[in-house]
């Protein structure tokens, strides 16, 4: 039986670890007897019930001193209260001094620095208890977090002591306080306070150069420098009304900052070093897992609690039987040999070197084309072009000659009027080249090209084609890319059904405060999935999608009928970004709103329907055992039990190949399936799904649908902040 107290604290207390410590330090003899107590918040779980339903206990930590007031909410089986199981777990971490980031625990004991930078890696444990098909299981994943050896003195050092820029460089982010090993988010830098700054502490004022002085013996080197300002989430009291928030003040000097820049990301010598102790091969990561788990056992507070609530942890992660989906191809063009050359796609799921040596699925005809570019990159741009037409015509593409603009300088406005100037209604493609990376330039060709004057665009940066010895397989993936942009077919897959489609929704939000957002709706208009007609509908203020939804699917259904000659007997819906308490509002609303816009299409059409959503960032991982060593399942690897809900039709589906580190599988949940279609068989176009992405040869981490979705929300909202014209939505212009 599970026990449940709701907790009042005199006077009140905002943390939620103050308060979870408060709680634990109680030392009533009858509070100590029970063995199994387990606070979360406002609630204390129990394995036993207390001696009295109400009662009030003394409490304190360091120099706080509270009431706790303990009333009985009810008794329910542990089974019936699975977040008990979670709860119990948090419990069992922190009692392991792991410190709690974002309900994660890592272990700043345990860090690595990370050799020729200023930064170290904190080793961490991702756990979720569940009731699967297979029983109660515990999922354990290791999880790192980077912190800097940089303070946020230093870094206010470095951009700028202007308010401007510290702001920039630090609200939003998260740091470490060392002293304590407190990981906060920073939301404001607060200049009219240093750390001179007086506060009352046990009735007495004192300064923040006093108080570090006295609690850490620290001395603090800058008085004069601003101090950081954290405060806690809003918290709801019992009346419904939000509590004020708790601030914390701290000083940038003793504040190190934590996670990755964008530019660190860009730094391919840092990934590259930070690899070796993020991505960890699946041997290692079973090691890490298995020395996790073995501390818990062998802890004797942490035992104590396990065998309190008649738990017990094992130390082998548990084997299962799985199927793959072997001997997948695609299908290219045949030129002389046919209307088609099947290609297997192997072990691996990539097929790059047959995209140089086959025939495209369908020629793109670039027959009028413009290139743009500094008039400095003359040679460049000559060896480039030539390049690429020749591979080109090795592709089975037809290309021309294209007209070329040299341009005195690299400014946006230069490209602007350029392009404007040459264009013609007969111009299948511009091509703008860049000597550096601008995003307000990018912005500018992308929009104007995709609102205004509606015709594919090509953005280059000269350092990618520059290289004389990449420059063939560059020229290949370019040529590629700007096949498909003008409504071409690299290759295509084999559909077991007649009259197939296939459609990918993503939501894409411009803003943190997701006031303005950008649903995506791709789908396939031929029975091959090789064209595609893609759509964008706008939201604001939380305005709901489901009538834009229904518009836009219904006009890909009448535009697979101009196709075909016929609307779809099957149709495939993918959703991404979807996360576990959204499912339910999902098969209420889009998929109710698919078949309103099949109804609307038809009254009497009755195609066939499955709606699945897809979880890419899980923390589930699939091995593959081979004799005592465990590996990464290769692509088309399914496992449909053991680990998947007893409440869902889902499945989990390792889609591709991977060099460095764990493989991580997608997880699919069928939310709805109308229509006698095998499992077995909408697992297997799932994976073939995944083989149709135009811009990798090669298998991807979800539906090709899904990830053309994703990008073309990403451009609309990151580049071009407007929907694209409706005439150029049949081509895969955003890739």
């Amino acid at each position: 039986m599970v026990y449940q107290y709701s907790i009042t604290f005199n006077p009140s207390v905002d943390s939620r670890m103050q308060r979870d410590r408060l709680v634990l330090s109680i030392q009533d003899p009858e509070f100590q007897k029970i063995p199994g107590r387990v606070p979360s918040g406002n609630s204390l779980y129990t394995n036993r019930p207390l001696p009295r339903e109400s009662a009030v206990y003394q409490a304190a930590s360091g120099n706080m001193r509270v009431a706790v007031q303990l009333q009985l909410v009810g008794t329910a089986t542990l089974s019936s209260l699975p977040s008990v199981y979670n709860i119990i777990f948090r419990s069992i971490q922190a009692r392991m001094d792991l410190i709690e980031v974002r309900r994660h625990y890592y272990n700043p004991h345990a860090g690595e620095r990370v050799p020729g930078h200023q930064m170290e890696v904190w080793p961490g444990y991702i756990t979720s208890v569940s009731h699967v098909d297979g029983g109660l299981r515990l999922m354990i994943e290791s999880s790192h977090r980077v912190v800097r050896s940089q303070t946020v003195y230093d870094l206010f050092q470095s951009v700028g002591t202007s308010l401007s820029n510290m702001t920039d460089a630090i609200v939003g982010t998260s740091v470490v306080t060392r002293y304590n090993n407190k990981i906060m988010r920073v939301d404001q830098v607060e200049t009219s306070m240093d750390c001179t700054h007086t506060f009352e502490r046990n009735g007495t004022q004192m300064s923040f150069l006093d108080y570090y002085r006295q609690a850490y013996n620290i001395e603090i080197q800058d008085p004069q420098q601003p101090l950081l300002i954290s405060r806690s989430k809003p918290v709801r009291g019992k009346d419904g009304k939000t509590l004020e928030q708790r601030q914390i003040c701290l000083v940038p000097e003793l504040c190190y900052v934590t996670g990755l820049t964008d530019a660190m990301r860009r730094d391919f010598r840092l990934m590259r070093d930070l690899a070796k102790f993020t991505k960890l091969s699946p041997d290692r990561r079973l090691m890490e897992l298995r020395k996790f788990v073995q501390t818990i056992n062998n802890r004797p507070e942490c035992r104590q609690l396990l065998d309190a609530w008649g738990l017990r942890l094992l130390e082998e992660p548990e084997v299962v039987p799985a199927r793959r989906f072997v001997n997948e191809r695609v299908l290219f063009g045949g030129g002389g040999r046919g209307p088609f050359a099947p290609v297997p796609v192997g072990q691996t799921s990539e097929f790059k070197r047959a995209l140089a040596d086959n025939r495209v699925l369908i020629d793109g005809k670039l027959l009028k084309w413009l290139v743009v570019y500094p008039a400095r990159e003359e040679r460049t741009i000559a060896s480039f072009c030539e390049t690429m037409m020749k591979k080109c015509r090795a592709m089975g593409i037809t290309v021309a000659q294209p007209s070329t603009v040299a341009l005195p300088n690299d400014s946006s406005g230069q490209y602007q009027q350029a392009i404007k100037q040459h264009f013609t209604t007969d111009l299948n493609l511009v091509c703008a080249v860049f000597t550096s990376q601008r995003e307000e330039r990018y912005n500018m060709v992308k929009r104007l090209c995709c609102t205004e004057l509606v015709v594919p665009s090509q953005c280059l940066w000269t350092k990618t084609i520059s290289d004389p010895k990449k420059m063939g397989s560059v020229a290949v993936n370019v040529a590629a890319q700007i096949n498909v942009k003008l409504g071409g077919a690299l290759w295509g897959i084999e559909i077991p059904y007649d009259r197939f489609m296939m459609l990918g929704i993503d939501v894409y939000h411009a803003d943190k405060a997701r006031t303005t957002s950008y649903t995506g709706i791709v789908a396939s208009v031929d029975q091959a999935c090789t064209r595609w007609y893609s759509r964008v509908a706008t939201q604001r203020h939380g305005q709901e999608i489901l009538d834009s939804m229904r518009v836009i699917v219904q006009s890909q259904i009448a535009k697979y009928m101009q196709t075909v000659g016929a609307p779809p007997n099957v149709i495939f819906v993918f959703r991404d970004g979807v996360s576990d308490k959204q499912i339910g509002e999902v098969q209420q609303q889009e998929v109710k709103a698919i078949y309103a816009a099949i109804r609307g299409y038809d009254p009497s059409y009755r195609p066939k329907l499955v709606f699945m959503v897809v979880q890419k960032r899980i923390n589930q991982r699939l091995f593959l055992l081979q004799g005592n060593n465990f590996s990464n399942p290769p692509p088309g690897t399914v496992l449909d039990h053991s680990i998947t809900r007893p409440e869902m039709m889902d499945f989990f589906l390792v889609p591709q190949h991977v060099t460095q580190g764990t493989v991580t599988p997608t997880h699919y949940i069928v939310v709805e399936c109308a229509g006698d279609i095998p499992v077995d068989e909408i697992q297997q176009l799932t994976f073939r799904s995944c083989h149709l992405y135009y811009n990798w040869a090669g298998s991807i981490r979800v539906p090709a649908p899904c990830q053309y979705a994703h990008k073309l929300v990403y451009m609309v909202g990151q580049n071009i902040a407007t929907e694209p014209a409706e005439a150029i939505c049949d081509r895969l212009f955003y890739l």
